[in-house]
This record gives structure tokens, C-alpha cells and sequence, in this order.
């Protein structure tokens, strides 16, 4: 079994710290479909199809983005496959695409990479690769600023946050400056020990807040105040055992974090599903509650902001929160097709993101060779993304790029042979949608 954090050492080409700054293409996308094919939005009649939108998959496993589209009833159609190790400039070792971000106009993609020390930053019209910056030994997150004119990337291997200047109209990425958390003032006098980060995202004061881990027992937060870029504050795993998702309100200064544990029979242990509702006005945790199963992971908004959906890898299920009351509000009996009492025989959600429209919100499953997480509640069985209508809960489909069906068995415990295991996901509208909040954060 392929451990956590990643199949290829975070120390792959982590030597001093660089930067490629690309004007224009670095590489292109491989695909069946080019570019041409993405802007000529017609239907078989030739006539324009209004409003659509994008879903970004990502699979760590094979180190391949999947860009798929709606074609109506539920289904769903492949627009563009991206080899990302296929592309000029990426390490002879590879890279493995982890979590994904959009600029706030959607025109830019950033994709952390826990493998090859890097942050790639793609033009979404084209699929064209126009960043490649040496962001550190396991790049997990890398999300745009509020203004779009810096990323902030979470380096676990070198618990480190690093900010890029990004000046998209130049198409121009640098690194500026970087926070060691463990020589940080303010980190070390919280008690923290262990600062890895994980995840971040921008609360309505613009400060960003940091998850630490990546296990239950490195949790943490640290504030990062957004201008100055400097640790505003620093809270301990006694304090704040956070080490997962984070997810600002949409209006208020609240903000929504996750802690996820994986169960652990062999020492007896019990697994951790909880949420917490943290004010970032007085810099406190205002309410706890559990996510009704194990390992809480990924969460995000219906677009009318009237739900925040929070899935559990373990377990296969979720709930639903009122963002107004903080009240659960319904539960999610599998994000997954194939449920089981073994986390080794059940799917394993691990990140979510809504459709523009409301229809649906998508959720990515891990495969039966984890790259990341700890394996007993990161193995899936069924790789790829599911589909849930928003208003039944229910599974409308499981999209397949790489279908684990065309692997044998011996391929799949074969640690060198690469096997489909999908992590990261976004989606990228493509029109005017209108809704009641912005379709990700920061809003």
C-alpha cells in the first residue's frame, strides 16, 4: 500500500527554492480535443449553448487533469485530458496535481502539487500552462488572494506558507515571500511543535486562515494577515484540533474547519469527524459539533448559499448544515456508490464542489491505492467523481475517466505501476450564472 503523503518523496527536486516564470505557453495540453474545440460551444445544430460550465478532476494517481462538461440528464461529456507530466518544464520525476483553485474571474487555474515541489498555474480558456513555480517539497494548496495579485501556497514537507506574486495580465508568477511557521514568534509561543499546513482560505477581515497536520495529532491553526503577510495568531491542537477543510461564511466573520482522524482498530483507536464554527472577529471557536461519521474532509456551499454540504472519507457519508444556525439540517447517507462497514470495501470521498446552477454538487473518490491520506480511510473503491442532485441527496451518476476495471489485480498492488486515485476537483463556469453567493471563495 502506497503511504501518506505521497508515492514520490516530498524532497523530489526540493533543492534552494526557484521560480519559472512563463510569458505565454509553457506546454500543451494532450487531448483528443484541442482548444478549437473548447470556444466552439455549439450544439450539433450550430447554435450557441448559452451557459455551461467546467469540472476540473484531478487525478494524483496517474498525475492527469480531466476537464469534463454537462451534456444534460445527468450525464456528462470529456472536453480535455492534460498529462501534467507531459508538459515542458515539469520535473523528470513528475509532479502529482493535488488540489486546484480559480482566479476570481475563472480564467486561471493553480494546481498545488505534493510531488515535484512545484505550483502550476494554467490559462483556463486554452489549457495552456503559463506558471511553473518552485513553491517547496509538497505543495498541498495553492489558492488566489481575494485581488487575484498574489497565491498563497501551504508547502507541508517544508512547513512553510509561500506567497507568489501573480500578475495575471503579464501572465507573470514570483515567488515573494515565505513564512517558516516553526522559527515563527507567534507559532512556537502557541505551543505548536509540528507546523505542517494544510489548507487555506480567506476570511471576510482578508486575513487567511491555515489548518495545520497533516495528521489529527499535528492539528492547529494559524492567521496570516493577508497585507502584511505575517502570523497574526496561533492556536494549538489543544486549542483548535483542526487540520483539514476550511471554508469561510459567505457574509458573516465566522468561519467553518474540519478535523478528520482515521479509525485505527489495531490500537484500538476511534476516529474523529468534527467541525468547528470559529469567530474571526474575537479570534474563538463559538461551536463544535461531529459530522456524523469518521474522518471529516471536504465541504462547500449550494450556490445560494443556503447549505454547506461536509463529507467523511471513512464513512462515506456527510452532512448538511444551515450556514445561518450552524444546526445540521439533513445527512448524506454516501457520496459514494459502494458502501461497507470496511473503509477498505467502501468509497472514499474527499473533495467537494457545487455546480453553478445548483443542480448537483460533485465529489471526488479515491482509488483502491491511495497517494494520499492515511490508507485506511483514504482506499476507495470506485475512482473518479460522483454526481449528487442537491435537492434528493441522492448518487445521479459516478463519472469514470480512468475506470479501475481496466486494471488487474496485480497492477493495483504493484507500487509502480500508477493507478487512477482522485483528489482534488473544481468547477469553472463558463457564462453568467446568477447567484446568490460567488460560485467559491473568497466571497
Amino acid at each position: 500500500m502506497k503511504g501518506d503523503p505521497t508515492r514520490r518523496a516530498f524532497l523530489t527536486g526540493s533543492g534552494a527554492v526557484g521560480v519559472a516564470t512563463v510569458a505565454g505557453c509553457l506546454g500543451e495540453a494532450t487531448s483528443e480535443q484541442g482548444a478549437d474545440d473548447h470556444d466552439d460551444r455549439t450544439d450539433e445544430d450550430g447554435e450557441e449553448r448559452g451557459e455551461t460550465y467546467e469540472i476540473w478532476a484531478l487525478d494524483q494517481g496517474t498525475d492527469t487533469v480531466y476537464v469534463y462538461e454537462p451534456s444534460g440528464d445527468g450525464e456528462f461529456d470529456a472536453v480535455e485530458t492534460i498529462d501534467v507530466n507531459a508538459l515542458e518544464g515539469v520535473p523528470e520525476d513528475g509532479v502529482v496535481p493535488h488540489m486546484i483553485d480559480f482566479s476570481s474571474d475563472y480564467e486561471y487555474a493553480a494546481i498545488a502539487c505534493t510531488a515535484g515541489a512545484r505550483t502550476l498555474v494554467f490559462r483556463t480558456e486554452d489549457y495552456e500552462l503559463v506558471g511553473n513555480i518552485e513553491t517547496g517539497a509538497g505543495s498541498h494548496m495553492a489558492a488566489f488572494s481575494p485581488e487575484d495579485d498574489c497565491i498563497h501556497v501551504d508547502v507541508i514537507g517544508e512547513e512553510k506558507i509561500v506567497r507568489v506574486n501573480a500578475d495575471l495580465e503579464a501572465e507573470d508568477f514570483t515567488v515573494r515571500d515565505e513564512i517558516h511557521l516553526p522559527e515563527n514568534e507567534v507559532v512556537t509561543e502557541a505551543g505548536i511543535e509540528s507546523a505542517a499546513p494544510i489548507c487555506h482560505q480567506y476570511a471576510q477581515d482578508g486575513r487567511s486562515l491555515h489548518t495545520l497536520g497533516p495528521s489529527y495529532h499535528d492539528a492547529g491553526l494559524v492567521i496570516v494577515d493577508h497585507d502584511e503577510f505575517t502570523v497574526d495568531a496561533a492556536f494549538s491542537p489543544e486549542e483548535v484540533p483542526t487540520n483539514c477543510g476550511t471554508m469561510p461564511h459567505p457574509t458573516e466573520e465566522k468561519f467553518y474547519l474540519t478535523a478528520g482522524l482515521p479509525s485505527n482498530p489495531e490500537e484500538d483507536e476511534e476516529g474523529v469527524g468534527d467541525f468547528f464554527v470559529f469567530d474571526t472577529e474575537a479570534d474563538e471557536v463559538v461551536h463544535t459539533a461531529d459530522t456524523g461519521g469518521v474522518d471529516a474532509h471536504g465541504f462547500w456551499y449550494t450556490p445560494d448559499g443556503e447549505e454547506l454540504w461536509v463529507l467523511n472519507r471513512e464513512t462515506n457519508d456527510g452532512i448538511v448544515l444551515d450556514p445561518e444556525t450552524d444546526e445540521v439540517i439533513d445527512e448524506i447517507e454516501a457520496f459514494g456508490p459502494t458502501q461497507s462497514d470496511d473503509p477498505a470495501e467502501s468509497d472514499a470521498p474527499d473533495i467537494l464542489w457545487s455546480s453553478p446552477d445548483g443542480e448537483y454538487m460533485f465529489a471526488t473518490l479515491r482509488g483502491p491505492e491511495p497517494i494520499s491520506g492515511d490508507p485506511h480511510a483514504a482506499t476507495g473503491v470506485t475512482p473518479g467523481f460522483s454526481v449528487l442532485d442537491v435537492d434528493s441527496r441522492e448518487i445521479v451518476t459516478v463519472v469514470e475517466p480512468d475506470p479501475i476495471e481496466g486494471y488487474s489485480a496485480e497492477e493495483i498492488e504493484d507500487e509502480d505501476t500508477p493507478t487512477p486515485d482522485f483528489h482534488g476537483i473544481g468547477v469553472r463556469p463558463v457564462g453568467d450564472y446568477d447567484t446568490d453567493i460567488p460560485t467559491s471563495p473568497p466571497f
